[in-house]
């Protein structure tokens, strides 16, 4: 159905549309046409489509053509954030803390699944688990990923022991880290993790392995084996 763009309503601290992504976007409507239409709540607040959204507004639309899904609460926010995990451009950071924040709001849905997340637990599912036709978090995941459950458990146990101020630490800076590097600093001690960050987010090391070797002039230590001190 077709809904006023002036009545979409955006959550406050959704990711922002980038705008290379709804300049090409807006090209492609103007010559073909919107193929899918965006998605909304019943009040009209946007699930996914945001690109669709500011491309349509772009091109000076005032209407759009929309699904309006009977949505609400945690439903709604676990539409959103699968839309914003399979994007390309969302950094390691922001990509652990979406993944478990959908942890949290699967199994809330799934209260079935929660012992179902891992490979050790799914050796001690009960038997109505087993017949249910739930999938778990992992699985779930996984699945609308296209990578393996294997790849989700350690992303979600990488953001689960990264620490706040790391992580506070990284996304003040922008700075761009692998999921190999976040890996290797959630499994430092805290105060390790805060010194790394650090050197990371002023890009005196590129990697952890500089890190470890202190004596290196990237690693900002001393020369000989005097430990990094920030």
């Amino acid at each position: 159905m077709l809904i006023n763009i002036n009545d979409i309503k955006i959550n406050p601290g959704r990711r922002e549309a980038a705008p290379e992504d709804v300049q090409k976007l807006s090209e492609s409507i103007a010559e073909v046409g919107m193929m899918n239409p965006v998605t909304v709540t019943a009040d009209h607040t946007l699930v996914a489509g945001l690109h669709r959204l500011e491309a349509a507004k772009l091109l000076g639309w005032t209407e759009i053509e929309c699904i309006v899904l009977d949505l609400k609460g945690i439903q709604a926010e676990m539409a959103e954030i699968d839309e914003n995990i399979v994007r390309r451009n969302i950094s390691t950071i922001q990509f652990g803390d979406l993944l478990l924040r959908r942890k949290k709001l699967y199994e809330a849905l799934h209260p079935e699944t929660r012992n179902g997340g891992d490979r050790k637990s799914q050796k001690i599912r009960t038997k109505n688990l087993r017949s249910d036709s739930a999938k778990s978090f992992v699985k779930d995941t996984a699945d609308k990923l296209g990578v393996s459950p294997r790849t989700v458990e350690i992303q979600i146990q990488t953001a689960k022991n990264l620490t706040p101020e790391a992580k506070a630490i990284l996304q003040a800076s922008d700075t761009k880290i692998t999921k190999q590097t976040a890996m290797e600093l959630s499994r430092m001690e805290a105060a390790e993790q805060k010194k790394a960050a650090t050197l990371l987010a002023e890009g005196r090391i590129k990697t952890l392995d500089e890190y470890q070797k202190p004596d290196t002039p990237e690693a900002g230590g001393k020369p000989s084996d005097a430990p990094v001190v920030i």
